[in-house]
């Protein structure tokens, strides 16, 4: 099996007691079906107490009053850990925030932005992400824990390899476009959804041949010649208001995975608490937006080899830089950061745990990129690009 994994991947560090969430706190951590079916069999007092922590219908632990895990003890350690080892912490928190994905004889592992460290390292990259290839050997883990059926890729469907070796050469002239710095940062993440757009048209007709072609057209397109095509979305910038209300109405419908993302959607429609409600300064795309797209990208847009839609998840990339964008105005104008750049770290990952950890609130968010007119080329390209642009 071929490993993919980005260049940061290994210098993560848990911050620990500096960091402003615990990871034990605030949200449902899910079993896996394995750990799960340990949890049951388990005997004795230890056995009713561990069920009597679970929430059976979602598979998660529950939360105290507090809204703390149920075996987060006064020292801040996992007293299931403590009781009955590490081997018998589920794999959320035995990897977290580690996160793998497969396609195949293809894995591709990554740091969920849902951790604040996390976030902080992927976001703040200065320079291009380069994502390294190794080979898993037999009976190797691919996060350095202990192998089990979750590396067991038997019960996969095999991939249609054409269709995915395209999804990877349009992701990579995606990332190539990202990181071209001549453009202006509006421009690149714009070119983006452009080329998927392209691309989507030509896996759709099984034309696998021409992916090369159109990758290169766009890679080596000029500066010029993508901002001409960019430019009549810059005047549809009146859009921009309507559709991000849209947009959080939608993230309102989600189930709630982490405590205060409700209060977080309320500063982003009102601002600052007792005021009014005010259209917010609209910050422009920064370096750490480009990274947040490029994560998401990455994350999300080979899953098309299982579904074919590889619009849907370049286009929920998109939906979740406006998204955090818009949430991070809203924590500046509340007056919780101080910094534009905390403010959209925090965002970040107050947004990944809603999204990445919960299938229902994914495939909701999908459905709505993939069916809302408000999630159509147009209407993404007029909010990425409606308004001054200056950030390089």
């Amino acid at each position: 099996m071929q490993v993919v994994y980005p260049s940061y991947y290994h210098r993560f560090a848990c911050s620990a007691s500096a960091c402003p969430d615990t990871c034990c706190q605030g949200w449902g951590i899910s079993i896996d079906r394995e750990t799960y079916g340990r949890y049951m069999a388990v005997g004795g007092l230890m056995g009713a107490k561990l069920r009597s922590h679970i929430d059976h219908r979602k598979r998660r632990f529950l939360l105290n009053q507090d809204g703390r895990c149920m075996f987060l003890d006064r020292h801040g350690l996992c007293g299931l850990c403590v009781d009955l080892g590490e081997s018998m912490m589920c794999r959320t928190c035995r990897i977290y925030p580690r996160h793998e994905e497969s396609y195949g004889d293809l894995a591709e592992v990554s740091l969920s932005l849902s951790c604040p460290a996390a976030a902080r390292l992927v976001l703040e990259q200065k320079e291009p992400v380069i994502y390294q290839t190794r080979e898993k050997t037999s009976g190797a883990s691919l996060h350095g824990e202990g192998t089990g059926p979750a590396d067991d890729l038997s019960g996969l469907p095999l991939p249609d390899r054409q269709l995915l070796d395209g999804l990877l050469r349009l992701r990579q002239a995606m990332f190539f476009l990202l990181r071209r710095t001549e453009l202006k940062a509006d421009v690149r993440a714009g070119a983006v959804l452009a080329l998927v757009r392209d691309g989507q048209r030509r896996l759709r007709r099984q034309a696998y041949d021409q992916i090369g072609g159109l990758c290169a057209r766009y890679e080596m397109a000029p500066a010029k010649s993508l901002e001409r095509k960019m430019a009549p979305f810059r005047e549809m910038g009146f859009q921009r208001r309507s559709l991000e209300e849209e947009y959080l109405d939608e993230l309102e419908r989600l189930e709630e995975i982490s405590g205060g993302f409700k209060e977080l959607l309320r500063s982003a429609r009102r601002g600052p608490a007792g005021k009014a409600p005010a259209p917010l300064e609209w910050p422009l795309i920064s370096s750490q937006g480009l990274n947040l797209m490029e994560y998401f990208l990455y994350l999300l847009y080979p899953g098309a080899v299982y579904d074919g839609n590889g619009w849907t998840k370049a286009g929920l990339a998109a939906f979740s830089l406006l998204a955090v964008r818009r949430l991070a105005a809203g924590i500046m104008a509340a007056g919780d950061e101080q910094l534009p750049e905390q403010a959209f770290i925090r965002a970040a990952w107050m947004y990944s745990r809603q999204v990445e950890h919960s299938d229902q609130n994914l495939e909701r968010l999908e459905n709505f990129v993939k069916k809302s007119s408000s999630c159509a080329l147009p209407q993404l390209l007029a909010c990425l690009l409606g308004g001054e642009e200056a950030d390089r």
